[in-house]
């Protein structure tokens, strides 16, 4: 107490007493370090610093500052009106769908590498083994499973999505598409088998007077 700075107050020396301070306890737990992607791991090895690029680039064509990448962006497909044919190419190939595919192709492969390195990170026995499973884990009994899966995942249960490599549909999608009927079949069904209960009720039968009892 004596050890505390004073100050005079109204000619009266007053020890000036310390900020209060609350201890709030925390609700959760500290969040964990972010597990390192692949990449990451791979360029912390090498010693790849991120460089980080400059937003716009030059266009000579338009003569005009675009974006890198994303709309309007800079060498866009969409503004050529001519692509040149390669040597060794064959040329009544669309070089456009080429293009186009190749785009979807590695838009596939990036959204594969983003699963793979969720699925890494995730320990033994947190999450079900459902969808893209690591090198580790998967074996050709799990990895028909996470196909199957992934056919089934949209509106027609895989029966009209391009197959994988032009293979044919699994039979585990066959087997519930062919289960699955029209609505206007489901709906001619439901009235057949409300008109058929009705004509198979009998009518009850009614209770007859016994004249013979009743004149007596």
């Amino acid at each position: 107490m004596f050890q505390l700075p004073t100050e005079m107050n109204d000619y009266v020396a007053v020890s000036v007493l310390p900020k209060p301070t609350f201890r709030l306890p925390r609700e959760k737990k500290i969040p964990s370090s972010k597990e390192l992607t692949k990449w990451d791991k791979f360029a912390r090895l090498k010693g790849i610093q991120n460089r980080k690029k400059s937003r716009k680039v030059w266009d000579p064509v338009s003569e005009s500052w675009k974006p890198r990448w994303g709309k309007d962006r800079v060498d866009d497909v969409k503004d050529k009106w001519v692509l040149e044919v390669p040597d060794n190419a064959d040329p009544y190939e669309d070089q456009f769908a080429k293009l186009s595919q190749a785009k979807k192709e590695r838009r596939a492969k990036n959204e594969l590498q983003r699963l793979r390195n969720i699925a890494r990170t995730v320990k033994a026995g947190q999450a079900p083994p459902i969808g893209v499973l690591t090198e580790s884990q998967s074996s050709k009994a799990e990895l028909s499973r996470a196909l199957s899966i992934a056919q089934n995942s949209d509106a027609s249960m895989g029966r009209f999505s391009t197959p994988l490599d032009s293979r044919k549909l699994s039979k585990n999608v066959e087997k519930q598409s062919k289960k699955r009927i029209p609505l206007s079949q489901f709906v001619q069904n439901t009235k057949k088998s409300k008109q058929n209960k009705i004509l198979a009720r009998k009518p009850k039968k009614k209770n007859r007077m016994n004249r013979k009892s009743v004149n007596k």
